[in-house]
C-alpha cells in the first residue's frame, strides 16, 4: 500500500486514540464516527459503480503493539454489523453507502493503552499474474486518476499523478511489443513498474513472478 495517495490521516487517528483510563478488565472499547474512521468512503461510493470497477479504497488500522483490533458497526437503532479486520490491520470489509449516510458509528475494542495510526489508500483492482494486457493496465492508471480526483477531495489537489503499476515481489518484468520486441521494465524501489506513456505501442506485461498485491506507482521514472 504504498502509492501517492496513501496518507496517514491524523485527524482520524487522533480520534481513535484509545485513552489510558485504568479500568479493570484488559480491554478497552470506543466509539468512533464511522465518517472519521473511513474519510472519503462515501464520496468514493458516490462515483458510479462503472466508472471505479478497477479502483478500490483501503483503510489500515495499525496499532504500535500489533494488538488485535475488533470492530463493529453499530447504527442508530443499535444493529450491529462486525467489520472484519486482517492480520495487516486492513478493514476486508467496509460500509456501503446506504450504512454511511444513516451516520452509524465503529465500535473499537482492543488491549487496555493501544494506540493506533489509519492510513488510507487507493489501489487498482488486478488480479495477481505473470502476464496482463497493457491496455488493461493503461486503463486501469487513467481511471485511478479520475476516480482519486473525484473522490479524493482536497487531498487530490495535493496528490501526484498516478503513472504506471507497480509489481510488488514480481523481481522483474517486460514489455511485449506488437513486433515481438520487449524492453525491460523499470524498477522503482526494487519493484518493476509498467508506466503506459513511456512504453507506447506495448501490447503485453510478462513478469518474471507474480506480483503480491500490484500497486499503484506516481513516480516518472
Amino acid at each position: 500500500m504504498k502509492n501517492a495517495f496513501s496518507y496517514p490521516l491524523a485527524a482520524a487517528a487522533s480520534a481513535i486514540m484509545l485513552t489510558a483510563a485504568p479500568i479493570a478488565h484488559a480491554q478497552e472499547v470506543q466509539n468512533v464516527p464511522a465518517a472519521k474512521l473511513f474519510p472519503y468512503l462515501e464520496a468514493f461510493l458516490k462515483v458510479p459503480a462503472h466508472e471505479r470497477r478497477q479502483v478500490k479504497v483501503s483503510y489500515r488500522l495499525r496499532s504500535a503493539n500489533n494488538a488485535p483490533i475488533q470492530a463493529t458497526l453499530v447504527d442508530a437503532t443499535g444493529g450491529r454489523l462486525p467489520l472484519s479486520v486482517d492480520e495487516r490491520g486492513i478493514f476486508t470489509k467496509l460500509p456501503t453507502l446506504a450504512q454511511l449516510q444513516a451516520k452509524p458509528t465503529v465500535e473499537l475494542k482492543a488491549a487496555k493503552d493501544s494506540k493506533f495510526s489509519l492510513n488510507m489508500s487507493f489501489m487498482p483492482v488486478l488480479r495477481s499474474a505473470t502476464e496482463y494486457e497493457a491496455r488493461e493496465l493503461a486503463g486501469v492508471v487513467a481511471e485511478g486518476n479520475t476516480v482519486i480526483g473525484k473522490a479524493g477531495g482536497i487531498l487530490a489537489m495535493a496528490a501526484p499523478k498516478m503513472t504506471g503499476i507497480e509489481f510488488p515481489k514480481s523481481e522483474s518484468g517486460v514489455a511485449v511489443f506488437g513486433d515481438g520486441r520487449t524492453q525491460p521494465l523499470p524498477l522503482s524501489d526494487g519493484m518493476p513498474v509498467f508506466r503506459p506513456d513511456q512504453l507506447k505501442g506495448a501490447v503485453k506485461v510478462r513478469l518474471a513472478k507474480p506480483p503480491s498485491t500490484p500497486d499503484f506507482n506516481s513516480k516518472k521514472k
